[in-house]
């Protein structure tokens, strides 16, 4: 299921600054894809858990 980046700003705009990526999109793991640039796909079950695949540009901003 995609979110586009408007989507995930109002997503970030809602959570208390800091807020940790996984938290924010819901996710027990976040994926880096430097193919994406204007989505985020929200995936049900990798390795039985629920996981985003994320535009690696976000990365700088998010990443622990």
């Amino acid at each position: 299921m995609p979110i586009s980046m408007e989507e995930f700003e109002s997503l970030v705009s809602s959570k208390a600054p800091g807020t940790p990526l996984p938290e924010i999109l819901g996710v027990k793991a976040v994926y880096w894809s430097g193919s994406l640039a204007d989505c985020i796909y929200l995936v049900p079950d990798v390795i039985g858990e629920t996981a985003a695949i994320v535009p690696a540009g976000l990365k700088q901003r998010f990443a622990t």
